[in-house]
């Protein structure tokens, strides 16, 4: 077996690079073959090689060439892109996906529940709580989105989709590129970018691919003079020392290498290293209404450092009657946080009990906070299959899976005034500590079956049987709550629990060759969330798994001249015993999950790609959604959230637009459009408050000489200022705003042998 078996795919997919659609097929792909049609697309999403067109699921696909060409360089990049796909993202580095309206609210600390949507880096996943890895994009040979359950092949979290980052393979021809740009940003400082890759084939069976990347993107948040007058105390605190122009700045640098070895005719071997860091100052949020456009007010340092390291390797190889995977993986991840928290004092209990309580502590005193987060991540997966070859009538894949996380986190409020003697034991200025260990264990077992029952007619089915385990140990607490420790002088470990569980998901589908370019299908499929457990015995120990049931019809067609590509779907789910995250300050200072109510989610979807010519090509991808709740939850006698009303972080719609403009061999440009829809930013009636729709338009001109490209471009060309995230329930109201326009050049070129 030649181990670069893949390379001619990887390269009509890199081909496939200039026009933009979304549902079943490629967001902005292809560019036109000889014969002007589009690029066929090849995926793994079923975890082997297949056309796109030729999947009965909706699947979005951001492809090579195209990553480039539209600067998609992070998280939020792409995710704009994605119609049926929204998201939270505070700063870089912490963001959250959701998928077709299945979202929890929003809430990102470390002991609550996992996200909806498992996000994986090439076969391994890398799904955090809160913090998903927030990976450079360069290199990439695709971005593949699964929407709807995935249950079966997936497992936990893949609840409302998956989303997988497909990195560029070593092949067996020498290769080299790399990219320099040069932006400006309005009311901003500069930002620049330089990223490289190398392709050096070792010898006749083996090849080394090595990434390095450094992007430092300037500020346009500026900190301004402000002032925090305290209530109980009246005690003013100024913030002379931070104020700054440009303050949210960040950094990330980083690699990857990757090793592919033909170890005999029939086995390969892939080994593969990356590691990424990124550096922020400040924040991305600003205080329009009180401060201006753009400007907030900090009283302490705002900073962020995120570092980690992924180690895999897959072994593939022939074994007669199928062919045999086995991948394994380790992410080393450290994650530290500073924010500036003063605000919360002003309606918390840090003045009453912790720096104005004179009873026990004397005279008033500031009771500012600073808000530090360390966290240390340590995740493991081994996952083997094996597939049936390629049949006629019977395929079948099945696999065993085990993924291991070990997550460590210290959060500390610290008041650098506090009096000692109100500090948490053992410490000089912290009014509140959680400092713990979370350990979750998934094993499972799974198979999909496909038995092609006529020429047309094919029938899969698909069943995962799982276990997972959850442990919760160590502190939280002040000197007051949840064991009055007044007077001790050790912190002892007040958190012991744990949570097992075990199920299964299923999937059924049919699809059907209405012709040689028609296929029309239905799905019934399931996803889940584990349990897990919480820090406290006064809600209950622990939580269960949350299941969604999913009802999909989808049509896929190209036009017999291969010019037109449309691609629809449209679904109906629901969601039960719904993982919530809230706050009970009665009950616990962070938050706490209980299993809740129900929620429904109905929605469609369409893609269409147009080659009007040899050199114009169209496309546009829609998503239309509804989420939600479907009875009303109530806590402690109070109605908190109401049957009938939509779940946060769901447009109703989302569209993009993009037209590719072939202006000769040598020149090209493209305009890509995207409009979201307003939404909600929380599921509490009381809390939650409407976020603004928007629109964003980023344009481009790119000329060509022979291995060389400049481009000139255009992001958010009319300073579209989006409310991407209001935060109005916890501390002071924030709104995080996008990157204001940005005009950028970057020179690009690739040297072959």
């Amino acid at each position: 077996m030649d181990i670069f078996r893949l390379e001619a795919l990887n390269k009509a997919a890199l081909s496939a690079s200039r026009v933009a659609f979304v549902g079943s097929s490629v967001l902005f792909a292809t560019s036109a073959t000889a014969d002007e049609q589009l690029e066929e697309v090849v995926v793994t999403a079923q975890k082997r090689e297949q056309n796109a067109q030729d999947i009965p699921m909706s699947i979005s696909t951001l492809v090579g060439e195209t990553l480039n060409e539209l600067n998609i360089k992070d998280f939020a990049d792409y995710v704009l892109q994605l119609p049926s796909v929204s998201s939270v993202q505070r700063r870089p580095g912490m963001g959250q996906i959701f998928m077709r309206g299945i979202s929890d609210g929003g809430n990102t600390n470390q002991s609550l529940q996992g996200p909806a949507v498992a996000i994986y880096l090439d076969e391994a996943p890398v799904t955090a709580i809160g913090d998903n890895l927030d990976v450079h994009i360069y290199d990439i040979n695709r971005i593949e989105v699964l929407s709807g359950p995935q249950g079966t092949l997936y497992g936990a979290s893949a609840q409302a989709g998956n989303l997988r980052i497909i990195t560029n393979k070593p092949t067996d021809e020498f290769d080299s590129g790399a990219n320099f740009s040069l932006s400006t940003t309005d009311g901003g400082e500069p930002s620049n970018l330089v990223e490289g890759f190398v392709n050096i084939p070792l010898s006749d069976n083996a090849a080394l691919r090595i990434v390095g990347f450094s992007d430092n993107e300037g500020g346009y948040i500026d900190a301004v003079s402000d002032s925090i007058t305290y209530p109980l105390s009246g005690i003013t605190r100024t913030n002379e020392g931070y104020v700054k122009s440009d303050f949210n700045k960040a950094m990330t640098k980083g690699y990857r290498a990757a090793l592919r070895i033909d170890l005999s005719d029939s086995w390969t071997l892939d080994a593969n290293v990356m590691g990424q860091q990124t550096e922020t100052d400040g924040v991305w949020d600003h205080e329009p209404e009180r401060l201006g456009k753009y400007k907030v007010g900090r009283f302490f340092e705002d900073s962020q450092d995120d570092d980690w390291t992924k180690f895999s390797a897959t072994i593939t190889g022939d074994i007669g009657f199928a062919d045999l995977t086995f991948t394994t993986s380790a992410l080393d991840r450290d994650f530290e946080v500073l924010s500036d928290y003063s605000h919360y004092s002003i309606n918390g209990s840090v003045e009453g009990y912790y720096t104005c309580y004179t009873y026990y502590f004397g005279d008033c005193v500031d009771p500012s906070i600073q808000f530090q987060n360390d966290t240390t991540q340590e995740v493991t997966t081994h996952e083997l299959r094996i597939a049936s070859k390629d049949n006629a009538k019977l395929n079948w894949i099945l696999g065993t899976f085990y993924n291991e996380s070990d997550l460590k986190y210290n959060s500390q409020w610290q008041v650098p005034t506090i009096n000692p003697a109100a500090a948490v034991p053992t410490t000089k200025d912290l009014y509140f500590q959680t400092d713990q260990t979370r350990v979750d264990e998934e094993t499972a077992h799974f198979g999909e079956l496909y038995y092609q029952a006529t020429d047309k007619l094919l029938l899969t089915l698909g069943l995962r049987k799982f276990e997972n385990e959850t442990k919760l140990k160590g502190f939280v607490g002040t000197i007051w709550w949840p064991n009055s420790l007044y007077g001790s002088s050790t912190r002892p470990d007040n958190v012991n629990s744990s949570f097992k569980g075990d199920d299964s998901t299923k999937k059924i589908n049919l699809s059907y060759d209405i012709n040689d370019k028609t296929l029309a299908y239905v799905t019934f499929s399931e996803g889940y969330r584990p349990g897990g457990a919480n820090r406290t015995m006064q809600l209950g120990a622990t939580y269960e798994a949350d299941f969604l049931e999913n009802r999909e019809i989808g049509i896929k067609h190209t036009s017999s001249d291969g010019k037109f590509r449309l691609n629809a779907a449209s679904y109906q789910m629901d969601w039960d015993d719904i993982q919530l995250g809230f706050f009970d300050s009665s009950i616990s200072k962070l938050g706490l999950v209980d299993n809740v109510g129900k929620a429904e989610s109905n929605g469609f979807e369409l893609d269409a790609t147009y080659l009007m010519s040899d050199r114009l090509q169209v496309s546009v991808a829609y998503s239309d959604n509804e989420a939600t709740l479907k009875e009303n939850y109530s806590y402690k006698g109070a109605v908190e959230a109401r049957a009938g009303q939509d779940l946060p972080f769901t447009p109703d719609t989302k569209y993009t637009l993009n037209i590719y403009y072939d202006h000769s061999d040598t020149a090209f440009g493209q305009i890509n459009y995207v409009k979201t829809d307003s939404m909600w930013n929380d599921l509490f009636y009381d809390d939650r408050e409407s976020q603004d729709a928007y629109g964003i338009v980023n344009a481009s001109w790119t000329l060509v000489r022979d291995n060389k490209l400049i481009q000139i471009f255009a992001e958010n060309l009319t300073n579209e200022a989006a409310e991407l995230f209001i935060n109005s329930e916890d501390i002071q109201r924030l709104t995080t705003v996008n990157r204001p326009r940005t005009i950028g050049v970057k020179f690009s070129w690739k040297l072959k042998k």
